[in-house]
């Protein structure tokens, strides 16, 4: 094929800008990126609200260490200078109308924590609902607790594993292999970089060059493994076909689209069809979903140090967690507070996963903010808190070219087979050695 490959990205998330750019770095010269939509970014995106732009996809770091590439590249680009590292204040509220005592909610929180972070092995077929049943119960029982106390424990241990239920999109712990931890690297804290993050494309896109980024480029066949002449007489490998019938041939592609699009694609996708192992990887692998709830009031109600605002219910335990709950105005519990508040305002950021932040998509916004409202009055007992001047909801399990969040390894599969949807294929038939990763 020469020294100068050609080579296609498909996908101009930052896994796609990443690795595009990553290739011209290291020397190659031809590399194209095709994104499906008319903007890129996939994933980490922005939109204006209020007085300042906000990260309607992703805004936290998951390991703040020179460990984890993510961190590294944004500080590289100077996008941590201006990130609030000054912890703020954790209110929490019980549905009775009162405020949590920080100190024991704080020590039973880090005890769920503890429970759910714990990694295992050779636990497949067990699932992390379960598990954590069992050792909250086991674990409120061993306290010397008042039955009245320990129920507000379980409580507690019930606003973790919800929370934890937004840190992977799933919809319900029970869902969720019990095994699951074991193949994530613990890389640091987490690091809220909200107003920031979609910078980040911004910088990454500013020397890639502007006629190798080819939008509203919707894939509709990869033909992998084949020989395809060009108008030049040259073979190529494979051949992209857009939905506006374009035909791009190349020797390499990396194909970076979201699980949840992997999952919608149609079997004439890839040709010849992806391998057993790839199609029962993409078909086992869960992919869940995450939305945000953005709330702009003319004068915060919340503490001005507070940093998040949760609300506990006192009818539920960890028995009862689910993210499907019928009743979806008990699964928005966690409210993050936007600071600095010079530059964004007085704005919340409501968090729901599971089928409830696909239910969310859907619902009226003058619904969500009536529901939402409601609760902040009862939790504080405060019948005069006012509805936000301003909603915005996301909807990523709408977007055709995203279909969901985050992906998460659901009970009863081995999660080495994220590793092989991520092994790259080579080519047999084609005059030259190929691949697709």
């Amino acid at each position: 094929m020469g020294s100068n490959p050609k080579i296609v990205v498909l996908g101009a998330g930052l896994a796609g800008i990443g690795a595009a750019t990553k290739l011209l770095n290291l020397g190659f010269k031809d590399v194209t990126i095709l994104e499906a939509s008319g903007e890129a970014g996939g994933r980490v995106a922005k939109a204006s609200f209020g007085k300042a732009w906000v990260d309607t996809g992703a805004q936290f770091i998951h390991g703040a260490s020179e460990a984890n590439p993510v961190y590294c590249l944004l500080k590289q680009h100077s996008l941590l200078t201006d990130v609030v590292s000054e912890e703020g204040t954790d209110l929490i509220f019980h549905s009775k109308g009162h405020r949590v005592t920080a100190t024991s909610a704080s020590r039973i929180y880090e005890a769920g924590e503890g429970i759910i972070e714990q990694q295992h092995k050779g636990n497949l077929g067990k699932n992390m609902g379960d598990h954590y049943v069992e050792r909250s119960q086991a674990l409120v029982n061993k306290w010397r607790l008042s039955d009245e106390a320990k129920l507000n424990a379980l409580n507690i241990l019930t606003l973790v594993g919800k929370n934890t239920l937004i840190d992977i999109g799933a919809p319900a712990l029970n869902s969720v292999a019990l095994d699951s931890w074991e193949y994530y690297t613990a890389m640091g804290e987490d690091l809220n970089i909200e107003g920031n993050m979609f910078s980040v494309i911004t910088k990454l896109l500013e020397d890639f060059p502007k006629d190798r980024l080819l939008m509203d480029r919707p894939v509709t066949q990869i033909s992998w493994d084949g020989c395809f002449c060009d108008h030049e007489n040259r073979l190529y490998p494979i051949s992209i076909e857009c939905e506006n019938g374009e035909k791009i041939l190349c020797d390499h592609v990396v194909v970076t689209f979201s699980l949840g699009c992997l999952k919608a694609s149609p079997a004439t996708m890839f040709d010849p069809q992806l391998p057993d192992y790839k199609r029962e990887a993409i078909e086992k692998l869960g992919f869940g979903c995450i939305n945000k709830i953005f709330l702009l009031y003319e004068e915060a109600f919340w503490e001005r140090d507070a940093e998040s605002i949760s609300l506990v219910w006192g009818d539920e335990t960890p028995a009862s967690l689910s993210a499907a709950s019928p009743q979806w105005q008990k699964n928005i519990q966690l409210f993050s507070v936007m600071r600095p508040r010079e530059k964004f305002g007085d704005v919340l950021i409501g968090w729901c996963s599971g089928s409830v932040a696909q239910q969310v998509e859907s619902l009226p916004e003058a619904e969500l903010s009536a529901a939402i409202t409601c609760n902040f009055r009862r939790f504080m007992g405060d019948p005069s808190i006012p509805c936000p001047k301003t909603i915005m909801r996301t909807q990523w399990q709408s977007k055709p070219f995203v279909r969901g969040t985050y992906a998460y390894v659901p009970t009863g599969v081995d999660a080495a087979i994220m590793d092989q949807l991520a092994a790259p294929l080579s080519g047999r038939k084609s005059p030259t050695e190929t691949w697709m990763t």
